[in-house]
């Protein structure tokens, strides 16, 4: 299963960033034939300002796989398609912080390719972030998006709720893939998730 996250930026710390989150689940399924479509997509008009990207420290290594990453907050990845994904449910309520309509978006041809990974949103940019902590009581050293991947920051509409944008007075939300390929942060176990579904 692959699920999206939307968030509100929020710098905890000089250099560091942490999400409080609001939830988008756009599951998908692997069939056989990578899914295309020529029409225009509602999803293509989100303004994508990566803000982050540009202010905090940037792993510059293409190198692919786990590994170890110094002196970065963030570490450009490449999503990993899915064949012919399709949504299994959505949320309205948080498509609709993005100004967004849950019906265009089940109904978009293009929709579950872009939520899923498998096509880019235009000014999107794809990356893990790297973190550090305490698991168990103990320093664990480096951490990060093991299996979640930033895919940038989008403005609020200019007609958000003032009640949303009380709570989140930048006006801008976090999407963030869950599933959508490996990471440099991503340990040894890491498998892409899906959802099993019932036939008669």
């Amino acid at each position: 299963m692959l699920s999206i996250r939307i968030s509100r930026p929020q710098i905890l710390m000089p250099g560091l960033c942490g999400l409080s989150s609001t939830r988008l689940y756009a599951s998908a399924h692997m069939t056989d034939n990578m899914g295309s479509a020529a029409s225009s997509s509602g999803l293509e008009r989100l303004h994508f300002d990566n803000v982050v990207l540009r202010r905090l420290p940037l792993d510059t290594s293409q190198e692919p796989g786990s590994r170890t990453v110094r002196g970065a907050c963030f570490s450009r990845v490449q999503t990993q398609p899915l064949l012919k994904p399709r949504f299994v449910a959505v949320s309205a309520p948080a498509l609709s912080l993005l100004g967004l309509d849950a019906e265009e978006v089940l109904q978009d041809k293009l929709g579950a390719e872009y939520l899923s990974g498998s096509r880019l949103l235009p000014g999107s940019e794809p990356a893990a972030h790297c973190y550090c902590g305490h698991q168990f009581g103990h320093f664990a050293g480096q951490l990060g998006d093991g299996a979640a991947c930033y895919l940038g920051e989008v403005r609020a509409p200019l007609n958000q709720s003032p009640e949303l944008l009380r709570d989140n007075p930048a006006g801008r939300w976090e999407i963030q893939l869950k599933g959508a390929g490996l990471t440099p942060y991503s340990r040894a176990a890491y498998i892409r998730k899906f959802t099993n579904e019932r036939r008669p």
